[in-house]
């Protein structure tokens, strides 16, 4: 599917995409995340405790800063997919309405989920950093410093949860925006999975590189079958943090 060449730099396009956008999304969260661990802290020192409320707004926040990115996410992906069906092309307008469709259904579909998840994750450092300080005897002022320091502990996780993000939505409006097509411009596509070679790429997504299927088929990677990369229906050791992207080709007869 494709030379080389072309593999290679749709590979590279991919990534820095993805680079972009993760970027954009770990400053978001690291402030949503702050602005929860000031007024946690700030709380702590007034009361005695957090107040619920402060958890909720969090998890309200974190929704449209995980809505945001999903809306700057799909388009991006989706019009490089698209722009591999050569034989036909879909009218900018159609296009327009195909993104915000793929974005209602994800939105849908995930940040709620993803917020909540992610703020649970949260209010639990908060919670944590509490309570150890309790059990080492601090006073209210020591344990509110040991709040607002829980926003240095977390950059490995932040990046990996920015990269799972990112990908998630990426895959899926590449690879619905081309199903649509195939529905609406009467094509045929092959999909293949596209690995990133290198030393922090999994051994089963390396041997998963060049693999062709058709776009109602699955992928078999590591033994499981994938729709595709990032496919959230796969186990998270095929999931989190994953580099693969996915790129097309006209069926010809």
């Amino acid at each position: 599917m494709g030379s080389t060449v072309d593999r290679r730099l749709a590979l590279r396009a991919w990534l820095h995409a993805m680079s972009v956008l993760e970027r954009q999304l770990l400053v978001d969260q690291a402030r949503a995340r702050n602005a929860m661990i000031r007024k946690a802290a700030t709380e702590y020192t007034r009361v005695g405790h957090p107040p619920a409320h402060v958890f909720v707004a969090h998890r309200t926040r974190v929704k449209g800063v995980i809505e945001d990115h999903y809306r700057r996410t799909i388009p991006v992906f989706a019009g490089m997919a698209l722009k591999q069906i050569k034989s036909r092309r879909i009218e900018r307008k159609a296009t327009q309405t195909l993104n915000e469709w793929l974005i209602a259904r994800w939105i849908e579909r995930e940040s709620l989920r993803k917020a909540t998840m992610i703020a649970d994750t949260d209010r639990d450092d908060v919670i944590a950093a509490i309570q150890n300080g309790i059990r080492d005897g601090l006073g209210t002022e020591e344990i509110a410093r040991n709040i607002r320091k829980v926003s240095q502990l977390t950059a490995y996780r932040a990046a990996t949860v920015a990269r799972t993000e990112t990908h998630a939505a990426a895959t899926y409006g590449s690879i619905e925006s081309v199903r649509e097509a195939e529905r609406t411009l009467d094509v045929k596509m092959n999909k293949e999975w596209l690995a990133t070679k290198d030393d922090r790429t999994r051994p089963e997504h390396l041997a998963a590189d060049g693999q062709q299927v058709a776009m109602d088929e699955k992928f078999i990677v590591g033994g499981e079958a994938m729709d595709r990369p990032g496919d959230t229906g796969a186990s998270a050791g095929n999931v989190v943090a994953c580099r693969c992207a996915i790129i097309y080709e006209e069926k010809t007869e």
